[in-house]
């Protein structure tokens, strides 16, 4: 029988609720519209729902960076120039911008089935038109547009998906799991066109993407299941003054805000920075590779560790240093073997603070809300990349020289560092009101 809330006396019966596993832990009413912690009983299929869920926001990564790494192949096969090359990877954060709180209003109030449902249709749609219309590139960029919408729709329902099915104490973990499948298919959607299109050409790369595609979608139609929950029509006004006026949930994202566009920039201008140390641009991809690896292993590990130890600030505080202090030697001090090992290291840490992020968001926040907030979370974060690459480039800009840009990721860093200080642990056993710090 499902658990129901259980007054603390007559006239509070509308404001409080006891949850059946922790009698001392309340929790306001409007917590009926999702099933309480302790109703959330172990399922034999709920490890295969994160693998459908996380496959299929795999492959979303994957197409997202399909044409990131061959740019001038992407130029030669359509006779574009480099602005309409890259557009096809940059429409992606341009369209998550516009679309993120939308999203995350729409997933918390329908439910993650029957949006991320219709999203991954929407990819696959996008995929199949990329294919049909190889040879031109406005059909291809439609076809990228399409799933350039459908992401935010997928992506800002982690948290509804791991709060759906585990308890609080291993949402860092589940989440690393699933962030680990998302830099995987990171790494593969941006080193896997060029070999793909010498083996079987454009349109052979494009159809292998479509057929992946419907292959992810169909596991995630089959397998993927929502509890039974009653979801509302609307978002009231006060929900979002509580978002906004949430500090600790501010700090996250700004932290996020930091984090992301840390990466993009390291990705996208980590080979004209090294050029000047002789490191050529097949090099510097071998070591974007390392730090994506290390982030892989970092998600899968570390939030492991948080959950076990109920510890998230540590964890972040650990990740923000060894970024601050191993991104100078990695840009410009080390060469060889160990600047791979910088890499991985930094991508073991740094990247690893990702779930933990996302997981102290979930803390924060009412189950009511959580893909708002994610939303929230993934705006800031998009919007940091953009802003990053471009700054980056405008301090190349004004200084000719790349050297600078380095400084910029340094600096962002450090001061992440200091935004983490202040993101204090909430206890794993009890969710705390919408705006407390």
């Amino acid at each position: 029988m499902p658990n129901r809330p259980i007054a603390q006396n007559p006239s509070a019966a509308q404001n409080l609720a006891v949850t059946a596993d922790n009698p001392h832990t309340t929790q306001p009413a409007s917590s009926t519209k999702r099933p309480l912690l302790g109703a959330r009983k172990q399922h034999h299929n709920r490890w295969l729902i994160i693998a459908g869920f996380a496959l299929l926001l795999g492959i979303n990564q994957f197409l997202w960076l399909s044409f990131a790494t061959i740019i001038i192949s992407t130029q030669a096969h359509f006779g574009v120039n480099e602005f309409f090359a890259n557009l096809l990877t940059l429409i992606f954060p341009i369209v998550f911008v516009l679309l993120a709180i939308h999203s995350g209003k729409i997933l918390d109030n329908h439910g993650y089935k029957k949006v991320v449902s219709y999203a991954a249709v929407l990819m696959l749609v996008g995929s199949v038109i990329r294919w049909l219309g190889v040879d031109s590139y406005w059909i291809v960029f439609a076809g990228q547009l399409l799933i350039a919408i459908a992401q935010p729709y997928i992506t800002n329902a982690i948290n509804q998906v791991t709060t759906d099915w585990f308890d609080k104490s291993q949402l860092a973990t589940v989440t690393g799991v699933i962030m680990g499948v998302m830099f995987l298919a990171t790494a593969l959607g941006a080193f896997a066109s060029a070999p793909l299109i010498e083996l079987f050409g454009f349109s052979g790369m494009l159809m292998l993407n479509m057929a992946l595609t419907a292959i992810a979608v169909a596991f995630f139609l089959l397998v993927v299941a929502e509890k039974p929950q009653k979801h509302d029509d609307a978002i009231s006004l006060h929900e979002i003054e509580s978002l906004l006026k949430n500090k600790r949930l501010w700090l996250i994202s700004l932290t996020i805000f930091i984090a992301m566009g840390y990466f993009n920039g390291l990705s996208n201008w980590i080979a004209p920075i090294l050029e000047p140390r002789g490191i050529d641009e097949a090099t510097a991809g071998v070591i974007t590779a390392m730090l994506i690896i290390g982030g892989i292993l970092g998600a899968l590990i570390i939030p492991l560790l948080s959950d076990y130890l109920h510890k998230r600030r540590i964890f972040l505080i650990i990740a923000t240093l060894v970024g601050a202090l191993a991104t100078y030697p990695l840009l410009f001090l080390s060469s060889g073997t160990t600047t791979l090992i910088i890499s991985f290291v930094l991508g073991f840490f740094l990247l690893a603070g990702y779930p933990l992020l996302i997981a102290a968001a979930e803390d924060t926040v009412h189950p009511s809300q959580a893909a708002k907030a994610v939303a929230m979370l993934m705006l800031m974060g998009n919007l940091g990349g953009v802003v990053m690459v471009l700054s980056m480039q405008g301090v190349k800009v004004m200084t000719n020289s790349w050297a600078l840009s380095g400084w910029v990721l340094i600096i962002s860093v450090a001061l992440a560092s200091f935004l983490v200080l202040k993101i204090r642990d909430k206890p794993l056993s009890y969710r705390v009101p919408t705006n407390s710090i």
